[in-house]
């Protein structure tokens, strides 16, 4: 079994005004922030996790690349989330999958890099019992309000792969509910992306 960790760092922050992935957030970059916790969980369970960012800013490649996690350049942004989906999914299946065909055995959870209150703790307790609930997707939501990471088994790759524009996973789970897993988290604000300098917190 394997956890492949996926992280979505190559939007245009069109409402934020510059690129607020390289704005200092609480003492540094905000994307290094979920960075940080998924490289503290890749350490811990190395065997069962790979993380791979996405992104087209050559400061996070530079960065990555000094901190030893793959990452891979998405030169068609324009085209909208999907296409940084597509080619993390694609990055991974090429170099990181094992190639078993049994559904149970590869997940894929994309998480976005303007997350910046998401804890290690919360990503752990939501892994764990996504993979207990036996569950094609996995989601947290605080209230009625579903969030980010987005966690999918391989039974899924074709409907991910389909997708088309400024378009994330949300679109498949949308379609399968019956097979989704809820983590309800207790601190909404976890889930709170920041899309524009106010919604500093």
């Amino acid at each position: 079994m394997a956890v492949h960790m996926i992280v979505l760092a190559a939007g245009f922050s069109k409402r934020y005004g510059k690129n607020k992935l390289l704005t200092v957030f609480q003492g540094k970059p905000l994307y290094l922030h979920v960075i940080d916790h998924l490289s503290k969980i890749k350490k811990i369970k190395s065997e069962k996790t790979t993380l791979t960012v996405v992104t087209q800013y050559q400061e996070i490649v530079r960065e990555m690349e000094k901190r030893k996690i793959s990452v891979v350049c998405n030169n068609h942004s324009a085209d909208g989330i999907s296409s940084s989906l597509q080619t993390g999914l694609n990055f991974v299946l090429r170099n990181l999958s094992d190639g078993k065909e049994d559904n149970e055995k590869e997940y894929f959870c994309f998480f976005v890099g303007d997350q910046p209150y998401l804890q290690h703790e919360t990503i752990e307790l939501f892994l764990e019992g996504y993979l207990m609930s036996k569950k094609g997707i996995g989601c947290p939501r605080g209230g009625d309000r579903n969030g980010n990471p987005v966690i999918f088994s391989n039974k899924y790759i074709d409907e991910l792969m389909a997708l088309k524009g400024d378009v994330g996973g949300k679109k498949v789970l949308r379609s399968h509910k019956e097979d989704v897993y809820f983590y309800d988290v207790i601190n909404k604000k976890e889930l709170f992306d920041i899309d524009r300098p106010e919604n500093h917190l």
